[in-house]
Order: structure tokens, then sequence, then C-alpha cells
């Protein structure tokens, strides 16, 4: 019986998942760039966990796909890592960017816009896309939760409160 309640919560998200809010795939000198924006919702239990002191992770993860018969091709796959921390001694909120470059803010919601503006580095080479091929670019943040304290983890996979992924987001290109 138990079982059964748990498997409803197990299956769908929570109302906190992050959400791709627009992405585009941008020309630039050297190849192109994933420019988005991404709409990170923490739960109260997540902000409680924040909040004393627990980091919390995401990965944004782009993929340039070829459309197959049968599934796509991934001809490009990065990942960039964003973590965010409240330091309570300073009473401020730290963004941790993929670039391994901190910065500070004073509130929440500073700090999640930050993250939410996404600029994807280096860029995709410009000789992965060939003329008159149709790709799909495809964008997804996904909470870490193995980065969780240890002790905070099995809560994590079963709490509808820890579900703070995005769905994938993808559309299609042409070159």
């Amino acid at each position: 019986m138990l079982c059964l309640q748990i498997a409803p919560g197990i299956a769908k998200a929570g109302d906190y998942a992050a959400k791709i809010e627009y992405a585009e795939l941008q020309r630039v000198d050297r190849g192109y760039v994933v420019k988005a924006f991404i709409d990170y919702r923490l739960s109260p239990t997540a902000k409680e966990a924040l909040h004393k002191g627990v980091r919390l992770t995401w990965d944004v993860m782009t993929e340039l796909r070829q459309p197959g018969m049968l599934w796509d091709t991934v001809i490009h796959h990065s990942k960039l890592t964003y973590s965010l921390q409240f330091h309570a001694l300073l009473n401020q909120y730290v963004v941790q960017t993929p670039q391994e470059h901190s910065e500070m803010f004073l509130t929440l919601s500073a700090a999640t816009n930050f993250m939410a503006a996404v600029s994807s580095n280096p860029p995709i080479p410009a000789d992965r896309l060939a003329a008159g091929t149709a790709y799909r670019m495809a964008l997804k943040t996904q909470f870490n939760r193995e980065l969780l304290p240890i002790p905070l983890r099995p809560v994590a996979y079963l709490d509808n409160d820890w579900f703070l992924s995005s769905d994938w987001h993808s559309w299609s290109i042409q070159e």
C-alpha cells in the first residue's frame, strides 16, 4: 500500500521544477552559442535546506542533434554547472558559475536571476553544422541530487519538493 501512495509523486515533477522560458542559438565569430533564460523556482523545502547551508547544484545541458530515422544523433553536447549556496555569516547568496567564478548577492531572487541567464561557453564549432541540413537544439537543466549531503539524498529522490529539474526544451534549426 505504501508503494502505491509514493508512486504517483515519483512520476510527476512538483510545482517547483525549473522552467526554460526562452532559448535560441546565435551565430558568433567562432561558431554558435546557446542563449537561454531559465526560471528557477525553489520549493519551501529547498529554500529551508539552502538557508541551513546546503549547496544546491544544477547542470545545464545542451545538445545539438541531427534527426534520424529511428533516433537523433548527438552532434555536440555540453554541460554547464551552477551552484547556489547561502552564507549565514555574510547573509549573502553565492553563485558558483561554470567558469569557477563566484558572485555574491543580497537576495535569493538576485542570485537565481543571475543563474537564469545562460550563455554556452565555449561556442559550438561552426564546422559541426552542414549547410542545408536540419538540426534540433535541446536544452535542459538537471538538479544534481548526488551533490546533496548523504542523509538528504533519499528524501530528495522521493519528495516532489526536490524535483527541481526542467524538461528538455528543443527547437528546430536550419543551417
